[in-house]
């Protein structure tokens, strides 16, 4: 059974108090306990017994001691412990990727680091509608039942007589070009009666950054995050597939889930978006602030401008860990296909 991350930290946060999370980790998980530092923030320590109830294999008997200590709070999030994968009446198909809901409202998008690329800056908010995001990357067993029903479609490179390599079915599929992942979500919409499309490229920030903080002893309230990873702002190693060899398993980094839910975020494969970045690699057409009523944003081919280049975000297995952060902004031609890029989908909400 999978568990949504997100929700369980904002039980923890609120079901402690500072002082009462450092009590119960002293209590029923030592060694957690041994881990906090005075300087340390709430959120970092809710952050080190999530790590090591998954680490460890604990994250049932955690859920239990919670429920033992704070009875009252663990009822209020219980419902929403277990991942939420579907809106209600949602019949999803075996193909068909994980889609979490991220809801309406702000964030903060861009970086205010003054040495950030100025392609970042300025930091800036953007209220976005409900959507909801792939989970993962698309992977290659999902990708493959689309290749697998578009004969005409061509495979990634390294697939054999149109068959997905061995053992790798849980890996992100790449070798793929914006048009491909456009393709794909195309038909993906014609199998399921839903519309697909690439994220955009605030929706992806949002879903990446995006966190929670507890304001009251019985009230958790949405705030913007000035988050620089997914799992907060100081970089933990192993969380996300950096400075390696390959891809790895989209599901091999929970621990670097957003606040949302949504994993593999940085490293593993770079992600396409369907944002115009513009026609010179060094220096976008399209900066900041984001401005979606701008013509930036692409979902048909057809209206593609001639020598666009598209964004992708999130870097990939080959990248240092000083390159990754929400906010790194890169960019391609719309036929490349290289073996670290990628993508995710967006279900849009009518």
């Amino acid at each position: 059974m999978r568990y949504n991350l997100a929700a369980i930290r904002k039980l923890v946060s609120a079901a402690f108090s500072d002082e009462e999370l450092k009590a119960f980790c002293f209590d029923r998980f030592p060694d957690v306990y041994q881990d906090f530092t005075a300087g340390q923030t709430q959120g970092q320590r809710v952050q080190l017994l999530l790590d090591f109830a998954v680490r460890q294999g604990q994250l049932i008997s955690m859920l239990g001691a919670i429920a033992h200590a704070n009875p009252h709070q663990y009822e209020r999030f219980s419902a929403d412990l277990r991942s939420e994968s579907r809106p209600p009446g949602f019949e999803m198909q075996p193909f068909e990727p994980e889609t979490l809901l991220i809801p309406a409202g702000p964030f903060l998008m861009g970086n205010d680091d003054p040495a950030a690329p100025a392609s970042e800056r300025p930091q800036h908010a953007v209220t976005l509608p409900d959507f909801r995001i792939g989970r993962y990357p698309v992977t290659v067993r999902e990708y493959a039942a689309f290749i697998n029903d578009r004969k005409a479609q061509p495979a990634p490179a390294g697939w054999f007589n149109r068959e997905s390599p061995a053992g790798r079915l849980d890996h992100p599929v790449t070798d793929v070009s914006w048009h491909d992942a456009l393709t794909y979500c195309a038909w993906l919409g014609e199998q399921t009666g839903r519309r697909y499309t690439l994220p955009c490229e605030a929706e992806w920030e949002k879903a990446c950054r995006h966190d929670f903080s507890r304001s009251a002893p019985h009230e958790t309230t949405e705030v913007v995050s000035t988050n620089r990873y997914p799992w907060g702002v100081e970089w933990a190693a192993g969380r996300c597939n950096a400075a390696s060899g390959g891809t790895m398993a989209v599901t091999a980094h929970g621990a670097g889930a957003s606040a949302y839910g949504v994993e593999d975020l940085l490293g593993n494969v770079q992600e396409w978006t369907r944002s115009l970045w513009g026609r010179q690699p060094g220096q976008p057409d399209f900066g900041y602030p984001y401005d979606p009523a701008d013509g930036r944003e692409v979902a048909d081919a057809r209206r593609l401008p001639p020598l666009a280049r598209l964004v992708h975000r999130g870097g990939s297995f080959k990248s240092a860990p000083a390159d990754l952060r929400c906010t790194a902004r890169g960019n391609a031609l719309p036929d490349s296909k290289i073996a670290w890029r990628g993508f995710r989908v967006v279900l849009v909400i009518a």
